[in-house]
């Protein structure tokens, strides 16, 4: 695969590919990422700028010496990380940046700079391009939760609707497990490692079928942080055109942290279950949530109530 410098930069400054866990260069945080971008812009030099021999950009921008050469380190090991690149390529992972044309639209136009520069991939990353809605809930949802999953997901994959998920247990399985025997298609932001989930039989066979996407931001044989669990949250919802919360605990776990997070910065619209009985739930209401149970209006009149569309997303797309 072929990278314009301008995604080469992202790959070599934001990753850990070609770093070794005792190294002591460490990729740019994403606030020291988007402050160099904002001084290249100043002085109208593409971030590709950085790739070359010379440091005149660090002499325009002003940069600091020790992050100049910081900097320096980290495009030194492009060779390593190129075959690094190759090697998750044989193994059917693949990086996607902040420039690509086929990076997740609304995670670019909803986080802007909160965005992950460098995305890992496996399977068809066009279905990120297709309006979903995201689901979320408990781990330890109970069987009137998962029964209200399938319903839900079912009415939605009917709509020709992708479901947006993170691959945990409970609702997020139910939900993918669902929206895939219906016909639909999945994009899972997840939380474990990647080179492992995607060893799994029935992971390998939908994304062979194409009908299931799977994204991390971290390096693909990095695993399970409760950290890295929370963090993707906004992913899932700003990468949906709304999003239900099945279940939730009251005022904790990732559920209700995903939620509120949605509602403080406006993700998307985020709509929770209706049930008396989850005490989680109604307080989400409270706080401004909004109620939701299935009627006859269909997912999509429930999400938006007026015409609205992103360029280069599809509503009704048939997934064989």
């Amino acid at each position: 695969m072929v990278y314009s410098e301008n995604a080469m930069c992202a790959i070599l400054l934001c990753s850990y590919l070609g770093i070794k866990s005792d190294a002591s260069v460490k990729p740019l945080s994403l606030g020291e990422w988007n402050t160099l971008l904002e001084k290249l812009a100043e002085v109208k030099e593409e971030p590709g700028a950085v790739l070359q021999n010379d440091s005149s950009w660090a002499e325009k921008v002003n940069c600091p010496k020790e992050l100049t050469e910081r900097i320096r380190g980290l495009i030194l090991r492009g060779g390593n990380v190129a075959l690094e690149l190759d090697d998750l390529g044989r193994k059917g992972i693949f990086v996607v940046t902040q420039f690509d044309e086929n990076y997740p639209i609304l995670l670019k136009r909803k986080l802007k700079k909160k965005m992950p520069p460098v995305l890992y991939y496996s399977g068809n990353i066009d279905l990120a391009k297709k309006i979903g809605i995201a689901v979320a809930g408990s781990r330890n949802v109970d069987e009137d939760g998962i029964a209200f999953t399938r319903r839900l997901v079912e009415k939605a994959s009917k709509e020709k609707l992708v479901i947006y998920s993170g691959g945990a247990k409970g609702v997020d399985a139910v939900a993918e497990e669902t929206a895939i025997k219906s016909g639909s298609a999945v994009i899972s932001f997840i939380a474990d490692s990647l080179l492992s989930k995607i060893k799994k039989k029935q992971v390998t066979a939908d994304i062979i079928s194409g009908n299931l996407l799977l994204f991390s931001d971290v390096k693909p044989d990095a695993g399970f942080s409760a950290a890295r669990a929370m963090n993707r949250n906004k992913y899932i919802y700003a990468s949906s055109y709304g999003a239900f919360v099945v279940s939730a605990d009251y005022n904790k776990g990732g559920t209700w942290n995903g939620a509120m997070e949605s509602l403080r910065n406006g993700f998307a619209k985020t709509l929770v279950w209706d049930n008396q009985n989850y005490v989680g739930n109604q307080k989400l209401i409270e706080k401004g949530c909004v109620p939701f149970d299935i009627t006859e209006e269909s997912i999509f009149q429930a999400i938006t109530k007026k015409e609205e569309a992103y360029e280069q997303l599809e509503l009704f797309h048939k997934f064989s």
